[in-house]
């Protein structure tokens, strides 16, 4: 009987094991490339969604902002109006949301091509970023001048010593007597006195005048001004410097008229301030609209 022997070359074993790592790497490529290609594709989903997402609220904020500016600008416009010093503060101005969104993909959205477009993005940008410290500038500019103006204004209501203290105290030196006139004390003096009369006389002219006095109160303090406290100041300055008292006298007219020129003044820097700040959000609230409408 013969044997058949079978052999088998080692070669064969070699080439079987070659081609299956082959295939086994080629499948595992393919299967990681899948993978990639995948999370690739989520992942522009995903940024897709979240460049959709953070326009979305960026718009969103911007229409949050509307009201309360508008609301905010009437405000100023009542303020402007009275001479109360009331004025509310509308805290939801704020642009905190800014720091949180990509400038760059909100000129994506709004196509970089675009000129027109992007020029009002430039503006709407610039405009907002000054909208960062608006309310504490606002309070500061209201509250400077508060503190400022009641400086001032205590100085000017020394024109209270002017139509009673000082002059009560000087008529109980230098009187020479005095009359009951429909429950008004009117004090004579002598005739050549006639720093005292010319004072007097200033006096009663200013108390029977309906446009500086009404119902016993100043009603005008401009007027008051004009017509009493500088008048005043003349008539002292004429008795300068023999009459001590006229000095004394003048010195406190020329006080509160300075006092007076000073709260006119910085009244009128604060009415611009306000008005500027005014300005600014009807700015703002423009290209805030302006933005909004583009499709």
């Amino acid at each position: 009987m013969t044997n058949i022997i079978l052999t088998y070359s080692p070669n064969w074993f070699e080439y079987v094991s070659l081609i299956v790592t082959v295939i086994t790497i080629w499948g595992a490529y393919k299967i990681a490339e899948y993978v990639y290609d995948r999370e690739k594709n989520d992942k522009k989903v995903d940024d897709i969604s979240l460049r959709f997402s953070e326009n979305e609220l960026f718009k969103n904020n911007l229409e949050s902002l509307v009201e309360p500016i508008k609301s905010q600008i009437e405000s100023i416009n009542n303020y402007l109006d009275r001479d109360d010093l009331k004025l509310k503060f509308y805290p939801e101005i704020q642009v905190d949301f800014l720091q949180f969104v990509s400038i760059k993909e909100i000129f994506k959205k709004n196509d970089l091509h675009n000129k027109k477009n992007i020029s009002r993005v430039n503006r709407l940008m610039t405009n907002l970023y000054t909208l960062y410290d608006f309310r504490t500038s606002l309070r500061d500019e209201v509250r400077t001048y508060i503190e400022k103006y009641n400086y001032h204004e205590r100085k000017f209501y020394l024109y209270r010593q002017l139509l009673y203290g000082k002059f009560f105290e000087l008529s109980n030196v230098r009187n020479t007597g005095f009359k009951m006139d429909k429950g008004i004390k009117k004090w004579g003096f002598d005739p050549k006195d006639t720093f005292m009369q010319e004072y007097s006389k200033l006096r009663i002219e200013t108390f029977e005048d309906p446009e500086v006095i009404e119902n016993g109160g100043v009603k005008d303090r401009q007027k008051l001004n004009e017509k009493f406290v500088n008048p005043l100041a003349e008539i002292a300055s004429k008795y300068i410097p023999e009459d001590y008292n006229a000095i004394e006298i003048n010195d406190i007219s020329n006080e509160v008229n300075a006092a007076f020129i000073d709260m006119e003044e910085i009244t009128s820097k604060h009415k611009r301030a306000m008005a500027g700040y005014k300005d600014s959000l009807e700015t703002v609230l423009e290209k805030i609209e302006e933005y909004l409408s583009l499709k």
